[in-house]
């Protein structure tokens, strides 16, 4: 499974705290069973920053890292400095950081939910 979430900060001044909030969650995320690893990303002119992550398998493992105390204490921390955070997850047999960059803002793109689910084929 690839996740890919978006988060649009009102003060740019908040993305260097993000960024290296994003570096230690990711360090977490290692300790996670099924976790294959994850990437945070800026698109500076879109003013976004978020995170692509990919997973051997869904059932419980977004959750258990989205549970994690730390993510907890980044999210009540920004949540109100930002847009609301949309995702979009989905199922692919091959993976290349470029191709699901591209997937992921295509599904934010093309849908209004905060959430996008493409069901597993």
């Amino acid at each position: 499974m690839i996740s890919f979430t978006q988060y649009t900060p009102k003060r740019i001044s908040d993305v260097p705290d993000i960024w290296r909030a994003g570096d230690r969650l990711g360090d977490e995320l290692a300790e996670i069973g099924g976790a294959v690893g994850v990437m945070t990303y800026l698109q500076p002119v879109r003013r976004h920053i978020g995170s692509l992550s990919v997973w051997t398998e869904e059932h419980g493992l977004l959750a258990t890292f989205m549970g994690l105390p730390y993510h907890v204490e980044i999210m009540r921390k920004y949540r109100p400095r930002g847009l609301p955070l949309r995702s979009a997850k989905w199922w692919s047999d091959d993976f290349q950081v470029g191709p699901a960059m591209a997937e992921g803002q295509r599904l934010l793109d093309e849908h209004r939910e905060r959430r996008v689910t493409v069901a597993k084929r």
